[in-house]
């Protein structure tokens, strides 16, 4: 091998070792999930070599010495603080991928569980639908079959996010967010209305 040749394979061999930290790197930016196809582009490997980086990773960040962990949802790959660490760090960034709508939304769920969508939008309104969507999306709730419609309740992943033994203990996060109905939220009758349509659906 000439000396340019070897040269080459040591910067090659350089770029892959630093790949894994270069996807801790962009991970830690992040304040949002982001997609594998995305992370892969951004460090030059295919989603293969990608999620297998990950996984790395994520054996990497299970030691009892580190304060993060990789978790994985449909909307892509997010550091977060481990669970036992979350009640020491949580005033520094208070849920700050979740706005006030989402909030509420996992406060009415942690409270009332399991309860419907339709009982959500008595309080909060018609958005209710798109932050069910978004918390779906990233784990946090599920639903359920109730009766002839379909009910909300916590999973695993909402416990993880807040840093729970188990999704049952979410009351005591949400006291200070109180459920006063926002503007344009719907009349009781209307959420009848509802209601029938969802057990329509869901029948």
């Amino acid at each position: 091998m000439s000396f340019a040749a070897e040269g080459s394979w040591c910067i090659e061999l350089a770029e892959r070792k630093n790949r894994k930290p270069i996807l801790e790197a962009a991970l830690f930016m992040a304040q949002n999930p982001v997609p594998a196809d995305k992370l892969a582009r951004m460090i030059d490997v295919d989603v293969v070599r990608l999620k297998e980086l990950a996984e790395e990773l994520k054996a990497d960040l299970q030691s009892e010495n580190r304060g993060i962990h990789l978790i994985e949802s449909e909307e892509g790959y997010q550091l977060r603080v481990k669970a036992e660490y979350v009640k020491y760090v949580r005033t520094l960034t208070p849920f700050k991928d979740l706005n006030r709508g989402l909030l509420r939304v996992l406060a009415l769920v942690a409270y009332k569980q399991p309860i419907t969508q339709s009982q959500i939008v008595r309080v909060i309104g018609n958005r209710t639908y798109e932050y069910v969507k978004i918390l779906e999306k990233k784990g946090m709730i599920r639903t359920v079959k109730s009766g002839r419609t379909k009910a909300l309740v916590a999973t695993k992943g909402f416990a993880d996010y807040f840093g729970l033994e188990n999704p049952e203990d979410a009351k005591k996060l949400f006291e200070s967010l109180p459920a006063e109905p926002e503007q344009g939220a719907v009349t009781a009758g209307a959420s009848k209305g509802e209601e029938q349509a969802e057990e329509s659906a869901g029948s």
